[in-house]
């Protein structure tokens, strides 16, 4: 299926806990824009674990999300922030751990996750596969 060709959206959040939200919010507000509900509950999951992981893991004092249409018709998440140094990986959490299950959430619902670091940033990224209409 080819999809129409949109713009990324981008919204710049500062480093409070209320940018969790806020960017759950605002993928969701995109994806409903572009007509790809269907994928609404694993946007915003996906989005939530990689901000909170932004917020929670580095000092950065703002997180970049961008809502992105691949050619590929995926939909990528980008999570961006001033720490190129920290790196995401998956973690192995028992059941009485009260954390690190965040990216192997995302793993499941993602066709693909990943991290590209820059000299000055890096870009913690999930595609979400678009489902047929």
């Amino acid at each position: 299926m080819t999809s129409p060709i949109e713009l990324p959206q981008v919204r710049i959040l500062r480093r409070k806990l209320v940018s969790v939200p806020a960017a759950r919010h605002f993928v969701v507000d995109v994806l409903k824009d572009w007509g790809t509900v269907s994928m609404l509950d694993d946007a915003a999951l996906v989005v939530t674990e990689l901000v909170n992981n932004a917020l929670r893991h580095t000092r950065t004092p703002n997180v970049r999300v961008i809502v992105r249409r691949m050619p590929s018709d995926a939909i990528r998440l980008i999570v961006i922030d001033k720490h190129p140094e920290l790196w995401p990986a998956l973690q192995s959490a028992g059941p009485l751990n009260s954390g690190g299950r965040g990216l192997a959430l995302v793993d499941a619902v993602t066709k693909a996750w990943g991290c590209t670091r820059l000299p000055w940033e890096k870009h913690v990224w999930a595609d979400l596969e678009v489902p047929d209409a």
